[in-house]
This record gives C-alpha cells, sequence and structure tokens, in this order.
C-alpha cells in the first residue's frame, strides 16, 4: 500500500491499487486508468478524487474513510466506449467526524448499458459524520439503457446523509432554445456537454488548469466522434 504524505496531485504512475492518505494530509487523485481499487484515510486527511472511465470494462472503487475528522470529495464520469460498462464506486465511513461527498455522472449514448452500483455506507458506533451521494445520467440518444442504484446504508444514529439520482436526456427543448439565439446543433450539444464536465472536473481548472483543459477537450473529441 502507497502512503501519501504530501499535499500534491497524483496521477499517471504514481497511482497504485490501494493507497492510505496520511495523517493531516489533503491529496488530490486523478484516475483515469482503471488502477486505484482501494484508499484508506489517517486522522484528518483529505482527498479529491477525480475519475474518468470509457473503456468497456469493470470498476471496483472502495473509499474507506476511516480516520478521525476525515474527508473524502469523489468526482466520477463514466462514458463507455463499448457495450457495456461496469462500475461500483463504495464510501464506506467509519470513524468519528469522517465526511463524504460522492458525485458520479455517466454520458449514456445509443446501445450503450451503464451497470452503475454507488454507495454510501455509514457504519455502526460513530458519531457526527456526513455521506451525501448525487448520480446524474445523462441520455446522448434514444436507445441507451442505465440501471442505477444509489444506495445508502446507515447503520448509526448522529449522522446527515442522503442520495438522489437523476435521469436526463439531451432534449430537442433545450437543444432549440440555444439554436434559437445562433447556436448550430452540434455546438449546442457540446455547450450542454460541457456544463456537466465542469460538475465533475471544475474544481481541477484553479489550480491544475491544464489538466483539466486536456480532459475536456479530450472527453468531447471522444463522444463527438461516435
Amino acid at each position: 500500500m502507497k502512503n501519501l504524505t504530501e499535499n500534491k496531485l497524483y496521477s499517471g504512475q504514481e497511482i497504485e491499487s490501494q493507497m492510505h492518505i496520511a495523517d493531516g494530509v489533503s491529496a488530490i487523485i486523478y484516475d483515469e486508468e482503471n488502477i486505484l481499487t482501494k484508499v484508506t484515510f489517517g486522522a484528518w486527511a483529505s482527498l479529491k478524487y477525480f475519475g474518468y472511465f470509457e473503456t468497456e470494462n469493470s470498476f471496483d472503487k472502495h473509499f474507506l474513510i476511516n480516520g478521525e475528522d476525515s474527508k473524502c470529495e469523489i468526482y466520477s464520469l463514466l462514458s463507455s466506449r463499448g457495450e457495456k460498462i461496469t462500475a461500483k464506486l463504495n464510501g464506506e465511513l467509519a470513524a468519528n467526524g469522517a465526511f463524504l461527498d460522492m458525485h458520479i455522472v455517466s454520458f449514456v449514448s445509443d446501445g450503450w448499458f451503464i451497470d452503475l452500483d454507488g454507495i454510501v455506507h455509514i457504519t455502526e458506533g460513530i458519531q457526527k459524520v456526513e455521506g451525501y451521494l448525487s448520480e446524474e445520467n445523462i441520455f446522448l440518444g434514444a436507445t441507451g439503457k442505465v440501471r442505477g442504484l444509489p444506495t445508502l446504508l446507515v447503520q448509526s444514529d448522529d449522522v446527515k446523509a442522503a442520495h438522489a439520482c437523476n435521469m436526463e436526456r439531451i432534449s430537442d427543448d433545450k437543444l432549440f432554445y440555444l439554436r434559437a439565439r445562433g447556436l448550430p446543433k452540434e455546438d449546442a450539444t457540446v455547450l450542454m456537454l460541457e456544463s456537466y464536465i465542469s460538475k465533475v472536473f471544475g474544481e481541477l481548472e484553479e489550480d491544475h488548469e491544464e489538466l483539466f483543459t486536456d480532459v475536456k477537450t479530450r472527453i468531447l473529441e471522444r463522444i463527438k466522434s461516435k
């Protein structure tokens, strides 16, 4: 297990399958290669995790927030290039004062199937914890499918927790609104997709603008090429 001891962005070859955030460290992880499988936390540690997954594959991530007053924010975008993508993101709160906010966006094109399990698990006997889960599924066509199962497991009393799941299609009405203001259809679609991409990766922009711009550009290019 790799021990993260610096307040910095970890990406590429710096990522291992299992990582630990040391006491008091604030880390950022950008994971595009499906390397990470588990993260654990020291006391007062914090993590902002950004994941972009687009291949036909299975993704299984476990965030064990087991350090007192530790904090984890998860931002993931799923956009399968094959027929099916299967993803499980499990955030487990297991210490007093722990905090978790998980936001998952899926782009679903025609003929694709995204099978997603987002889980927030608040374990027994802990106090003053918060756990939130949000799933947004954006349909880019008429024949894509999603099986979304946002799950909130609460085994303690002193908690704040919520979960939500939204299904939305890029509708003709919304495109018409933008096109009526002079935008071509393709530009209007891209503008709408950019807003969702910014929801996931927007926090990278301030301190890691080059990475944010590169990721956004590649996502849009791949979607437009399909």
